[in-house]
């Protein structure tokens, strides 16, 4: 065969797509843990035909048998954790993964390499999810991933058990450098009402749902936020939110700004922060009329205005392809002050702690620097 100059050649057009053609492989991974955070997140339609994010599920045996939930186990979604009693406290789980390593085991047959961005989902009320999270975030943190942790925390409604597992568990992650870790009051969680989409109301677990989501909205996000949260030193997140905000009613963003006010996600002083991440998703078609340099001017002016801080502030404009004027604005507080409410969860679990670390349970110095970590170094 004689190919003329100029003629087309069909084998330098295939080698040259071919060349272009990259494999497409999942970098996001959300990882539930405990039947909280199975609840929230299995309905996720996020991860349906979605080539670029993976959804896994770590549950225990108790959960599984006692049938409050449906769960396949033969998928390689779930990792199904077992022990001879059930996980009530923190320590109970924990002692026990530490010794057998069969977490770690699990981990390494669904997360790998290319899973670079992570997000973890729990309830640090539940013995499981307390007991679980250290050592997988220790995992997580030495195979250098980058790591959002969004963790439901009790309010002191709940009870001291499920109180001293999630001021455990958080002095273990922080004491491991995990970072950042997102802090949502299981209260005023289940308080918040927002608007979806669709225009329903979203509310409680469905606002965990929604954040974990918003995480993996826009890749780098996550990376960026790590990055961030360890060049400034900020350990412990909590959020602001308005979602499903019409730019048409409010008249303007300050106002939609204002009303995240109204739901805070947990009980703190904005002035005390000492960094502000804000996200906000806009139909691309507002783009114009809400530019990022200008969100950037209207989030100084309101952080000055109603809290008088002047902190590093990061905005992220996310603009989608979406119809209507509905923003969803979060805004993440980082580095605010944490000592009244450390102190007063260690007040009220204080007899419970002694007790357990008297009967040796667990070990008294580890039990120390917890304390310290959450409430000394205050």
């Amino acid at each position: 065969m004689v190919v003329n100059e100029g003629s087309f050649n069909v084998l330098d057009w295939i080698k040259a797509r071919l060349d272009h053609i990259r494999p497409v492989l999942p970098s996001q991974i959300v990882l539930t843990v405990g039947l909280y955070a199975f609840k929230a997140m299995k309905d996720s339609k996020r991860f349906v035909g979605d080539n670029t994010s993976t959804l896994l599920h770590i549950l225990h045996r108790k959960e599984v048998d006692l049938k409050t939930i449906d769960v396949d186990t033969n998928s390689d979604k779930i990792i199904v954790l077992d022990t001879v009693s059930d996980p009530h406290y923190w320590f109970d789980l924990n002692t026990h993964l530490e010794e057998n390593g069969s977490l770690i085991n699990f981990l390494k047959k669904r997360v790998f390499s290319y899973h670079q961005e992570v997000v973890t989902v729990g309830s640090l009320s539940e013995g499981v999810t307390s007991g679980v999270l250290p050592t997988l975030s220790s995992y997580l943190i030495q195979e250098e991933k980058s790591v959002v942790m969004l963790t439901v925390f009790p309010s002191m409604r709940h009870s001291s058990d499920a109180l001293f597992n999630a001021f455990s568990s958080l002095g273990l992650l922080l004491l491991n450098e995990a970072r950042p870790i997102i802090l949502l009051d299981h209260f005023y969680l289940e308080a918040f009402i927002g608007v979806n989409k669709a225009g329903g109301l979203l509310v409680g677990g469905d606002a965990v749902n929604y954040l974990a989501e918003l995480f993996l909205k826009k890749k780098g996000l996550i990376q960026d936020l790590v990055k961030l949260s360890k060049s400034f030193n900020v350990d412990l997140f909590t959020v602001l939110m308005a979602l499903g905000a019409s730019l048409e009613i409010y008249g303007n963003l300050r106002n939609i700004l204002d009303i995240t006010l109204e739901q805070p996600l947990l009980d703190f002083d904005l002035s005390t922060a000492s960094m502000i991440y804000v996200i906000i998703k806009v139909p691309l078609r507002l783009k114009d009329q809400l530019p990022k340099g200008y969100i950037e001017l209207e989030v100084n002016n309101w952080l000055k205005e109603r809290a008088n801080l002047d902190a590093p502030q990061i905005c992220e404009p996310i603009y989608v392809e979406e119809f209507g004027n509905r923003i969803d604005l979060v805004v993440l507080v980082g580095g605010f002050n944490t000592e009244q409410l450390f102190k007063t969860i260690n007040k009220r679990i204080s007899r419970l702690s002694r007790l357990i670390v008297d009967q040796g349970l667990y070990d008294k110095e580890i039990w120390r620097k917890i304390e310290n970590r959450l409430v000394q170094s205050q």
